[in-house]
């Protein structure tokens, strides 16, 4: 056996990567020294802000004999801000903004950056960041504008999503009436197109005198006065805040766009997710919501802009008097609203033409996050953390309900029974424990590993529970009681999956294979040779066409059955594969990455349709609802991600 130098955790000597944290061992402990920083990141003690093609803004820097550079606030896609004093007003703050060094050859980003500048200095209101000057310096492109000490608004909805503690009713609706109020102003002279939580801030208690909310970032606002043909074939925006016009058409929306987004921002505040898919009204989620809310919700998502309000002012009125409007809204609603974008969803292929919106990301407060799992019945969903516990998290409402403890050591991978009444979790402490759904209790202690449980899957029948472990075992129990029935043996398992029908359990190994155990008998199937490292994950397609195999050489396998022919090499990923997971209808298969990839693919063409990088130390674990429509992902910095599918 061998000590990971990075956790402690004791490995088999055939691993080349920690069963735990996922650190390099023995002879390739050097490769993580090849491994890229998280992206954007600032490090501590770094004297220099950034430099663009030679000219740097470290603190102390003047800029254009006025701005003195204190620090920088933050990074966008088109550009920097820094925090600066002014010479020219008495030494006060103002923020600078200095266009990217990878887009100063780009003329058209150029002019779009200038654009924003010339756009937003026309527009004077309390709610809307000022924008001073636009100017050159250094041959270099330079907004100067407002210092605002606020907070973002993504972090008044991650705090309170957080805390458990949802937005006040009061305090959304006095943001969002701010919102407006600035937008009527903004309208008179630009169309936003990028309105969502991260482009607002705010200071003060809402609704009090000392309440204060600004709109900033008009990158890619649309300027009435100017053709933007160069990008009428461009859906600029952020998904799952862009109206669905704006997604065919970005140059040709209107300010009817923005009030889409303001409303998926007022559903985020009182509800804490995004309306994607068939989205429920917000009264189905907080029961302490009037019920116009409802009906003004369902206004303002409309699919044909002119179904929604007519303006902003519109808007604002109809949000004070209670949701009342020409229409008479009003009256409690049950039903199950759908977005714009899952309408006549019959003519459409959802894997072909939809697309996968994350609607929530938070912290599990786990650390380390080792694996997710859905319940069948699609009701709840679980985490394993380095913590030694295990969360259970309402599915719907996307909220924790339960934390269960009892392990005393990380917590690697979880599996529901097939009628979802039982959790079993294997961890760090060499145990496998079950869990009781209904009551969210104990219900029984397996000690039957010498070393660290890795892999808990029960048989489609919900009749075993095998167990693997990297003391080169595999064991099979029955459910009724918990006793062993069957053990397997042989390189180290480090993951199982069992076929639809049960009959096959493949279990990958330390020593680079996979093992294709016959069920009846006992018997080895087939032995598949062919990665040159751990088999990190692996899965059998729901349809039972294909078993797929990962490794920490970065590759995946694809092996039809019942012949087990490998039929492809997918390289998707630049490091180790942690999880593989496919959704109900074997459609679509998805694979988490050490490398912070999360990438899914159609099936059985193998088509990418979709990739997202949303955990910055890697993707440690992926599931799939049992409808298909939502995923959720897991990440090795602490981070769960859920995703839903918008047609």
């Amino acid at each position: 056996m061998q000590n990971c130098t990075a956790c402690g955790t004791e490995n088999p000597n055939e691993a080349k990567f920690c069963i735990n944290c996922g650190a390099a061992l023995g002879e390739h402990s050097s490769d993580q020294s090849s491994r890229p920083d998280e992206i954007g990141r600032v490090h501590s003690g770094d004297d220099l802000v950034f430099e663009v093609e030679g000219v740097s803004y470290d603190p102390g820097t003047v800029v254009a004999d006025r701005y003195k550079v204190e620090r920088e606030l933050g990074r966008g896609g088109m550009g920097t801000v820094l925090l600066c004093r002014d010479k020219f007003q008495d030494e006060e703050f103002c923020c600078l903004k200095v266009i990217n060094p990878q887009l100063i050859d780009n003329e058209e980003l150029v002019e779009r950056f200038k654009s924003e500048g010339r756009i937003a200095r026309k527009i004077r209101h309390p709610a809307i960041i000022a924008t001073h000057d636009i100017f050159e310096w250094k041959e270099r492109w330079h907004i100067s504008m407002e210092f605002f000490p606020g907070v973002v608004l993504r972090k008044i909805i991650n705090d309170a999503d957080s805390s458990g503690q949802a937005v006040p009713m009061n305090d959304a609706v006095a943001m969002v009436e701010a919102l407006l109020d600035g937008l009527t102003a903004a309208h008179e002279v630009t169309v936003h197109r990028d309105l969502k939580p991260e482009n607002v801030m705010l200071k003060g208690p809402p609704g009090s005198p000392d309440f204060q909310l600004k709109i900033l970032d008009f990158g890619i606002a649309k300027n009435f006065e100017v053709s933007n043909a160069t990008m009428a074939e461009v859906a600029m925006g952020t998904t799952g805040y862009m109206a669905p016009e704006q997604a065919r058409d970005a140059a040709n929306v209107d300010r009817r766009a923005d009030l889409y987004a303001i409303t998926v921002m007022f559903y985020e505040l009182l509800t804490g997710l995004l309306p994607v898919g068939n989205y429920e009204p917000p009264t189905a989620l907080r029961s302490d919501l009037p019920p116009w809310v409802d009906a003004f919700v369902d206004k303002g998502l409309k699919s044909r802009p002119d179904a929604r309000y007519s303006d902003a002012e519109d808007m604002r009125k109809a949000l004070l008097a209670g949701g009342g409007t020409t229409d008479q809204m009003g009256g409690s609603t049950t039903q199950i609203h759908t977005s714009p974008l899952a309408e006549n969803k019959t003519e459409k292929d959802p894997i072909k033409d939809g697309r996968w919106v994350r609607i929530k990301a938070m912290d599990s407060r786990q650390g380390l996050v080792h694996a997710v799992a859905y319940a069948p019945d699609g009701s709840v969903f679980a985490t394993g953390g380095e913590d030694s516990t295990v969360r259970i998290w309402d599915a719907k409402r996307i909220k924790l309900i339960a934390e269960l403890k009892g392990h005393s050591a990380w917590v690697k991978t979880l599996h529901f029974s097939p009628n979802s009444r039982v959790l079993a979790t294997g961890s760090g402490d060499k145990s496998v424990r079950i869990w009781d759904t209904r009551t969210w209790r104990e219900a029984a202690i397996i000690n039957g590993h010498e070393t660290p449980v890795i892999g808990v899957r029960f048989s489609p029948d919900g009749n075993f529970l095998a167990s693997s472990g990297a003391d080169q075992t595999a064991v099979l129990w029955d459910t009724s009681d918990f006793e062993p029935v069957s053990e397997v043996h042989g390189g180290g398992i480090a993951a199982l999956s069992f076929s639809p029908d049960g009959l096959l359990m493949a279990s990958g190994t330390l020593n680079q294979s996979v093992v294709v155990w016959d069920m009846m008998t006992g018997d080895v199937l087939v032995e598949l040779k062919g990665h040159r490292g751990t088999i990190t994950s692996l899965s059998f397609s729901p349809d039972g066409r294909y078993l797929l195999t990962g490794s920490d050489d970065s590759t995946i396998r694809v092996y039809e059955i019942p012949g087990f022919e490998r039929t492809l090499k997918i390289r998707d990923h630049s490091s180790l594969v942690w999880s593989i997971a496919f959704t109900a209808d074997s459609r679509v298969m998805a694979s988490a990455g050490e490398d912070r990839i999360l990438v899914l693919r159609s099936v059985p063409d193998w088509e990418e349709i979709a990739t997202f990088a949303d955990h910055p130390k890697g993707v440690s674990g992926v599931a799939f609802s049992p409808d298909g429509m939502n995923m959720v992902t897991c990440g090795r910095e602490g981070g769960v991600a859920v995703y839903s599918l918008r047609v």
